[in-house]
């Protein structure tokens, strides 16, 4: 394979290196591989790193009509562990998973996901959204009263900043709108499944 760094964008992940024995993530992006390697292996760095070897990845997946891959592997203590990212760069994509298929002997399958599986991670969302919205609901109301606790760190006071700005109303308002969104979604693919295409390695 020609091209061996790739920039991506997901949690925490912004470039990917293809090496010959896994794949190499990092929160920080790079225009060389040197650099890339170089940053790797700084031990004083505060960089996210994740490698994931060929031989613990368990699938590539990618459905139709998204452009975000999902690594899944098995971690060196055993627990599943996954990779959600995105190419920056149009065509970088199929190039990967032509990789994976042609030089690292990765099946390919089509697939119709199953309704269940489909709405999966967007139920878990709802829930999410929901509590979250619920939740901030009644820390909107105490911000009106003045009784909210609002110190903290940085993140702690924005957050309450924001509630004091959307108020008890907006705060049910932009998560109704996302909740409504949410229930969209789950109603589409779960009528019309999406195709996922999963590359699994060969079995010895």
């Amino acid at each position: 394979m020609h091209k061996n760094l790739f920039s991506v964008t997901g949690n925490k992940i912004a470039s990917l290196l293809v090496g010959d024995e896994s794949l190499r993530f990092s929160s920080q992006g790079f225009n060389t591989e040197e650099g890339f390697l170089e940053s790797w292996h700084k031990k004083l760095s505060l960089a996210t790193k994740i490698e994931v070897k060929y031989a613990a990845i368990k699938s590539v997946g990618k459905e139709d009509n998204d452009d975000e891959v999902k690594v899944k592997y098995k971690t060196a203590v055993g627990i599943p562990g996954m990779c959600q990212f995105s190419f920056a760069n149009a065509g970088d994509c199929a190039h990967f998973l032509a990789f994976l298929e042609q030089e690292r002997a990765f099946g390919k399958q089509y697939a119709v996901m199953t309704p269940f599986k489909a709405i999966l991670n967007y139920i878990i969302g709802l829930v999410a959204t929901v509590a979250f919205t619920v939740l901030s609901y009644f820390e909107a109301l105490k911000v009106a009263n003045g009784t909210a606790e609002t110190g903290g760190s940085g993140k702690t006071q924005a957050y309450y900043a924001l509630l004091e700005f959307l108020g008890d109303k907006g705060v049910l308002a932009v998560g109704g709108a996302l909740a409504c969104y949410l229930l969209y979604k789950i109603w589409t693919r779960a009528t019309n499944p999406p195709h996922q295409l999963l590359l699994l390695p060969q079995v010895a």
